[in-house]
């Protein structure tokens, strides 16, 4: 075997163990006991989300909008905002602007507890939180 022809084995080799890797670190970042969302998971979710400086309190309320889920996101301190609410199998994302720009939380459910992470302007995180009952429903 010429040693061009060994080289690029080498390298296909190392390509699909890198990919190989890659999806396996991504399959184990959903925990084995999370909880597949509802179409319409209606309730409020109270979050703590782990930014660099400190704990940032936050709540998600989801509802039913004409048999469609809607959000609002609150962070302490700031006001709700509507977020576009999107439901995947056992994650729950969350997308919405903020002054740095666009933000998402990826919320992970097991029973009552809520796990997930959060990008907003180049930074990202993880997050825990509770679901709790809304009275409203």
């Amino acid at each position: 075997m010429k040693a061009s022809s060994m080289i690029r084995a080498l390298g296909a080799v190392a390509l699909l163990s890198t990919v190989a890797a890659s999806a396996r670190a991504q399959a184990s970042a959903v925990p084995a006991s999370a909880t597949p969302w509802a179409a319409l998971p209606a309730g409020t979710y109270k979050l703590d989300i782990q930014l660099p400086e400190r704990p940032l309190p936050a709540t998600v309320v989801v509802r039913d909008s004409s048999g469609a889920p809607a959000a609002t996101f609150e962070p302490e301190g700031d006001p709700a905002q509507p977020v576009k609410i999107t439901i995947k199998g056992t994650e729950l994302t969350l997308n919405g602007e903020a002054p740095k720009g666009p933000f998402e939380i990826v919320l992970l459910r097991a029973g009552n507890d809520i796990t997930g992470r959060w990008t907003y302007g180049g930074d990202n995180g993880k997050l825990t939180g509770k679901a709790v009952q809304d009275s409203k429903q």
